[in-house]
């Protein structure tokens, strides 16, 4: 075998150069998203963790006002505002660039059922979470023009919609020609399905047969020079449905070759126009069984259908009396090929057939006395909301059920008046039970149900709407009264509920973590939730949270503060010990326990450039206290040395963040101690890993190590100019099987916390 190259994934024997393009190192280069504090905690209104089902479903907030408009009240409500304006500190100019609001207290929404006389119709949920919710109040009464008009009021609110529904959206009505069926019903069902059931009844016409036949075949002649073709219908020996089509030759017998049953020919037609009668015997002994008239069409011992459709199902005959004669059917299959079935009645018992059917051209009774009324049913017209899914499909499938004799039309009309023509027939109102379509009945088809779900929906901020399940009959009832949802509650918050949140929390990218409690135990698993983060998690981020005394009514002592930061030691978490003042959403001034502290040193971290340290920032707080056992004066060094993060006032200034600190205090790494530096380094470490993954799932080769080594080089060279890092060291690769290790060195930017001046005083030599 030849020698051969593997390049740009093509095995190649033909000498040549070859050469590829490397676009990988030109690719566009991010960095990770900063300035994002996800904010765990209690609230009134607004969606709780409990309701989430897809990662959607997470609330995030941009400005204020939608925190304001998101919650009623409550820690969420309070801590949103402190987030997005957290200082007044000229270094540092914003806040939050986003809030991910997780409301942890599993509320419930309020809800209201409305019935007709069928049953229950129209489900609404409150739109908010609460028992607040409990104070919305439903009316609905009569249209003025048409339909309904509904109100919905809560406090001071009232949403109104009138002349909702009363909207025809669709006639149809069966314009039965001469044969074709006499009884015609159409339903709406469950699901969009309409169905047209239709009957037809027919007296037995064993009087047509006035001989039976001995077993053979028959024979046919015309009292005139008649050329047309007659079919003769019956049950051959087995007792299975056949028949024969035999062409006249005027006055001369013409023989068939099909064997009948004894005493099984049932039935005869003649296809045209003949203008004279037609005879049907016996060959062995010309005894005639059956005589055909002159005309178009003519039968005997049957008759014939026209416009009797059938929706490709099975038809059942029935009689009205004792009776088991057989009977035939005559029609044709979904092909449009001829089908023929017996049936054998069973007296007053319904017998189905097995062959489905999509027309009937007709029924053989031949068999069948005259005193006995046989009747036949059918599913004559079924069009399926799977298949004709909107009102323009249903009218195509049932017109193309009809056909048209001058002026009228027979068979199917549908008639479209809505003229929303996408219209789903699976919006349809569902029919408590069928209504004749037999014209000249025409009724309407509606759909006020739908269009009264799809007002509140478009047009209520309180309440949700949905049909019941099983809804039948349309819109519901007018109520007597106005009603209250019911059922809404703020529930109990667990420690699972904050769980819960840390989890949804795994598969979003945040910066920041808050927590509106001072529980030590959601501490433990929101930095455990951090630290996972920053391995498998892949998405680095720490917290800022707040300490209070072992009953959370209250700031810890000394000694609490300084225990609950040994039992955290993590460079993942940033402790406060402090209350502060604002002023509420309402402009009242207000103190706040430490965990709102931490909402305020979160959003300044946020508002700033990653890296930048808290250390003497100023926060935007009107007052600052923590317990008697302490005081960031006289303390400062004992509180700092313990991992303290508090702040101090400054007289006339304000009140600034003493040392931006971690609660790490296992040694003296700045990269875990100095909050800025941990930043900085989780920021870098997330931006340089996702810059990395461009190379996963790429060939093993060197042109790819290549790629990976510019795209590295261009991520960290926007790190430095971000200022997350002051400098870094080439990194090495090495490529080993599919593990491609890479080793850098970073210098993270680190901050000034000290300034050492040394001041040398020296004697003034004076010379006169």
């Amino acid at each position: 075998m030849p020698s051969s190259i593997f390049f740009n994934g093509r095995l190649i024997y033909s000498p040549g150069s070859y050469s590829e393009v490397d676009v990988s190192s030109l690719e566009q280069v991010g960095l990770g998203a900063s300035g994002i504090v996800a904010m765990l905690g209690e609230a009134e209104g607004g969606v709780p963790v409990s309701a989430y089902s897809v990662v959607g479903d997470i609330v995030r907030f941009n400005n204020p006002s939608q925190v304001r408009k998101g919650f009623r009240s409550g820690d969420l409500r309070d801590a949103g505002g402190m987030i997005f304006d957290p200082s007044s500190d000229g270094i540092i100019q914003a806040g939050a660039q986003q809030i991910v609001a997780m409301k942890v207290n599993p509320a419930t929404q309020s809800v209201a059922s409305f019935a007709n006389v069928n049953g229950n119709a129209l489900d609404l949920n409150s739109a908010d979470y609460g028992a607040f919710t409990g104070q919305i109040n439903v009316a609905i009464g009569t249209g003025t023009s048409k339909g309904k008009q509904i109100s919905i009021i809560f406090e001071d609110i009232t949403e109104a919609g009138d002349d909702i529904g009363g909207d025809t959206m669709f006639q149809l009505k069966y314009v039965k020609p001469t044969g074709g069926w006499d009884t015609m019903s159409g339903e709406l069902q469950s699901g969009g399905n309409l169905e047209c059931l239709a009957t037809r009844d027919n007296a037995g016409l064993l009087a047509e047969v006035t001989a039976l036949l001995a077993p053979g075949a028959a024979r046919i002649v015309s009292a005139g020079a008649d050329t047309a073709t007659v079919t003769l219908y019956g049950l051959d020996a087995t007792g299975a449905a056949v028949s024969e089509t035999l062409t006249l030759n005027g006055a001369v017998p013409v023989n068939g070759t099909q064997v009948f049953g004894a005493g099984k020919l049932l039935g005869a037609k003649i296809n045209g126009t003949n203008a004279n009668a037609v005879t049907i015997s016996d060959q062995v002994i010309p005894t005639t069984i059956m005589t055909l008239t002159a005309g178009t069409n003519k039968v005997a011992g049957m008759v014939l259908g026209s416009a009797m459709y059938v929706s490709n199902s099975i038809v059942t005959l029935v009689a009205d009396g004792a009776s088991a004669a057989d009977a035939m059917l005559v029609g044709t299959n979904a092909a449009g090929a001829v089908q023929l079935e017996k049936i054998t009645l069973n007296g007053t018992a319904p017998v189905p057939g097995v062959g489905l059917f999509s027309t009937l051209t007709g029924i053989v009774l031949g068999e069948v006395a005259g005193g006995v009324i046989v009747t036949t049913s059918a599913s004559s017209a079924k069009s399926l909301a799977s298949v004709q899914s909107n009102v323009v499909k249903a009218a195509d499938y049932f017109n193309a059920k009809s056909y048209v004799v001058g002026p009228t039309t027979y068979g199917f009309v549908f008639t479209l008046v809505t003229g929303r023509l996408t219209f789903l027939m699976s919006d349809m109102d569902v029919m408590p039970a069928a209504v004749s379509v037999l014209s000249p009945a025409n009724p309407t088809f509606l759909a006020d149900l739908f269009l009264l779900v799809e007002w509140i929906n478009a047009n209520s901020q309180l309440v949700e709407a949905a049909a019941a399940s099983g809804a039948s009959g349309g819109a519901p009832d007018n109520t007597t009264a106005p009603v209250f949802l019911s059922g809404g509650v703020e529930g109990a918050t667990a420690q699972q509920d904050w769980q819960d949140a840390l989890d949804w929390l795994k598969q979003i990218r945040v910066n920041t973590i808050v927590a509106l409690t001072g529980d030590p135990a959601i501490h433990s698993i929101i930095d455990e939730h951090c630290a996972y983060m920053g391995g498998v998690g892949r998405s680095e981020r720490d917290a800022k949270l707040g300490a209070m005394n072992a009953a959370l009514t209250d700031v810890p002592t000394k000694a609490e503060y300084k225990s609950q930061i040994v039992d955290l030691n993590s460079r993942h978490v940033s402790l406060c010990g402090q209350a502060v003042e604002r002023y509420n959403p309402e402009g009242e001034r207000t103190e706040y326990p430490s965990p709102f502290a931490g909402c305020v040193a979160a959003g300044m971290q946020a508002g700033s450039p990653v890296g930048t340290a808290l250390t003497y920032k100023y926060a935007n707080v009107l007052g600052v206290r923590q317990d008697a056992s302490w005081n960031p004066t006289e303390d400062a060094e004992e509180m700092l040395a313990a991992g303290a993060f508090f702040l101090e006032s400054v007289d006339g200034v304000g009140r600034r963040w003493v040392r931006g600190l971690t609660t790490y205090i296992s040694s003296n790494n700045l990269a875990f101690s100095e909050q800025s530096v941990n930043e900085a380094a989780n920021f870098a470490t997330f931006s340089f890993r996702s810059s990395m993954e461009i190379v996963v799932g790429r060939p093993g080769f060197q042109g790819t190590v290549n790629a990976a080594k510019g795209t590295s080089e261009n991520t960290l060279g926007l790190l430095v100019d971000a200022g997350v890092l002051v400098t870094w060291n080439p990194p090495t690769f090495d490529l080993s099987a599919d593990v491609l290790s890479i080793a850098l060195e970073l210098s993270p930017v680190v901050p000034i916390n000290f300034v050492k001046t040394t001041l040398h005083l020296v004697t003034t030599r004076l010379t006169a």
